[in-house]
């Protein structure tokens, strides 16, 4: 499948004579993929944080510092994606189904293999146990997503109603109360400003900042550099920051990887920009990496729902962080963990009985 001709900027844009239909942008692909795989390598390497004054330490430090802006481009391109589009009821319905009906169907799918695996609580209880939240701990954001779904609806309002500056206005005094304010806070270990923060939270704000970047962003080969190289400086100072306020405490800090951490947002700012430029301007030379992209962006999801349990699998059988040098076994379980998940996710959707389980 080849995307249609990006615009002089390197953007996909929507025609003008037809608004409400929107060509595929393989950028996006590339971000989910991208996020997607971040997911994986928190996961992964995450085991590894606490023994800071082991020799491996920095390997997982710069592993996960790397990583963080992951959940922040899952909802960038949410808003890209949905901001600019209209909702009713029935479109905002159809999309929380589709979230419900896979958290719960994986949910109980979980609940069995960890039944074989361990002793769980009796089936009378699942449903109850899903109810009240998640069964595996990277289910947290499908119900942070289906929660979203019924605020989009006011987010898309404002964003095609109100002017840019407005837009900008309102998106930087998000910022201030719900990255830099708790950030400060947390930081101190008290309050140091009396302005309310519990109206605000960072990930409507990081649609928000999704749908705007996306239309008024304008990149080129230097923009793009420059991102590139913001990412990694702000990837570099969370590295740095955690192992000097962590290295004479008793517990490690994870304060500069929290997704509402100023740097994560930054990273994931300048990640999400840059990211779609170098995409696009590879997919104009070579046609081909749209059919790739729209293929791995396409299996994306069901990686998501799966690689846990394929992380544990590779772990009974002695592949975990540190089975050889973490700096080489985190991306080596990376890559299998990955191909593993991906091969599932791709059988799932050939088999029409259970391609319901993955939608696209």
């Amino acid at each position: 499948m080849t995307s249609p001709a990006p615009s002089p900027a390197g953007y996909h844009q929507p025609s003008p004579a037809a608004p409400t239909r929107f060509a595929h942008d393989i950028s996006l692909d590339a971000l989910r993929i991208v996020a997607t795989l971040m997911v994986l390598l928190i996961h992964i390497s995450g085991k590894g944080f606490a023994g800071i004054h082991e020799s491996h330490w920095w390997a997982i430090n710069i592993w996960e510092s790397v990583s963080r802006v992951c959940v922040p481009l899952f909802f960038m391109i949410t808003g890209a994606l949905l901001l600019p589009r209209d909702h009713n009821v029935s479109s905002v319905l159809k999309r929380a189904w589709r979230i419900l009906y896979v958290l719960v169907a994986w949910s109980l799918i979980f609940f069995i293999y960890l039944s074989i695996r361990q002793a769980v609580a009796p089936p009378s209880t699942w449903l109850g146990t899903i109810a009240r939240g998640p069964v595996i701990g990277h289910f947290w954001y499908l119900y942070s997503l289906l929660a979203a779904y019924f605020v989009i609806p006011i987010l898309a309002a404002f964003y095609r109603n109100t002017a840019l500056r407005m837009q900008i206005m309102v998106l930087l005094i998000w910022l201030f109360a719900a990255s830099v304010i708790p950030f400060i806070n947390r930081f101190l270990n008290s309050g140091w400003l009396g302005f309310d923060t519990q109206f605000f939270y960072i990930y409507p704000a990081y649609m928000l900042a999704g749908a705007l970047l996306y239309k008024h962003m304008h990149m080129n080969s230097i923009r793009a550099a420059l991102g590139m190289l913001i990412w990694a400086a702000a990837t570099g100072a969370t590295a740095f920051c955690t192992w000097y306020y962590s290295k004479d405490v008793a517990v490690n800090t994870e304060l500069y990887y929290e997704y509402f951490a100023p740097l994560v947002v930054i990273a994931a700012f300048a990640l999400f920009c840059s990211l779609r430029w170098i995409s696009n301007s590879l997919s104009n030379r070579w046609p081909m990496i749209d059919r790739w992209l729209v293929f791995f962006g396409s299996l994306s999801f069901g990686v998501y729902l799966i690689h846990p349990a394929v992380i544990w699998e590779f772990e009974r059988r002695g592949y975990d962080w540190h089975f050889i040098n973490p700096w080489f076994a985190v991306p080596a379980l990376l890559a299998g963990v990955s191909v593993v998940s991906g091969a599932i996710t791709w059988l799932i959707r050939r088999l029409k009985p259970v391609r319901w389980l993955i939608p696209g």
